[in-house]
């Protein structure tokens, strides 16, 4: 099920605003929207051949149509989607986009 236009909307300007804010001369992020769900991907050059570009999964958004609210995920070091573990892991995207950016537990950024 793709996202409702309105939240599809929420997602370009929150999201989009995050990256561009965390992009740098050799990072990028960026978010890829597939169904109802937004992944958070860092690209950077791989440290022992910098010619190979390497995509990391940072986080996950998730929409649930039926109660309206967004769920986090993060990725573990075997590339698995496992739910943010402090308990605000279901709320609005704008405060889980805090949350990701805050990154509180040292989860999401090293």
């Amino acid at each position: 099920m793709a996202l409702p236009d309105r939240e599809a909307a929420r997602v370009e300007e929150l999201l989009g605003a995050f990256c561009r804010a965390r992009s740098g001369d050799a990072v990028t992020l960026a978010y890829q929207t597939r169904g109802n769900r937004v992944a958070l991907v860092e690209t950077r050059p791989l440290f022992i051949d910098p010619s190979i570009m390497n995509s990391v999964n940072v986080a996950q958004f998730e929409f649930d149509p039926e109660s309206q609210i967004w769920t986090l995920y993060w990725y573990d070091r075997k590339n698995r989607r496992q739910p943010y573990p402090t308990g605000r892991n279901r709320d609005t995207l704008e405060k889980l986009v805090a949350e990701v950016g805050a990154d509180p537990t040292g989860i999401f950024w090293d």
